[in-house]
């Protein structure tokens, strides 16, 4: 199923494409942005990244990404999810730092679960937070999103294994 925009009251939401580029490096660059995510990758793993997450290249089991922007026509960030077994998906979002506490990130993961709902018949979400992401963790709360646990995986962020807060949404 082809990937369609959709909007919100401030933020429309434009399946990943060549323009976005730009916008997906500079998330991805960001110190701050990466901070809870992951190491800053090289550009050619950014490079990687995108051209497998562009929604020419969507299917059923690949990540569903939108860029995020602003009444002001301004490329804020991305979000999206990686549907999964019984009407279940991961969902994820990034959001550039002069954006975040505005109130988009919420605006934007409820149009993104109404949106996952209506077009996928998603059921479920799932998302996994890196132990200390405060604000990442009240947005999925503030959403209705239930913590189920905190788990260590063997996953590491600038060489420190880090602990991952597990969170899910049922519809």
């Amino acid at each position: 199923m082809p990937l369609a925009s959709f909007k919100s009251p401030r933020l429309e939401h434009q399946p990943l494409r060549q323009a976005h580029w730009p916008l997906f490096v500079a998330l991805h660059q960001n110190q701050e942005v990466m901070r809870y995510v992951a190491d800053v990758p090289s550009y050619a793993q950014i490079k990687e990244r995108f051209e497998a997450r562009l929604a020419s290249q969507a299917t059923a089991d690949s990540w569903h990404i939108w860029a995020i922007i602003n009444e002001d026509g301004q490329e804020i960030g991305v979000t999206g999810f990686l549907p999964q077994e019984r009407q279940g998906a991961e969902l994820g979002f990034l959001l550039l730092p002069e954006y975040q506490g505005r109130g988009y990130g919420q605006e934007s993961l409820q149009a993104l679960l109404t949106h996952g709902e209506r077009r996928f018949a998603i059921a479920q979400y799932r998302a996994t937070v890196t132990a200390g992401n405060l604000a990442s963790r009240a947005l999925l709360l503030k959403c209705g999103f239930i913590q189920l646990a905190s788990a260590r995986n063997g996953y590491c962020i600038d060489g420190v294994e880090v602990e991952d807060w597990l969170f899910q949404l049922s519809l």
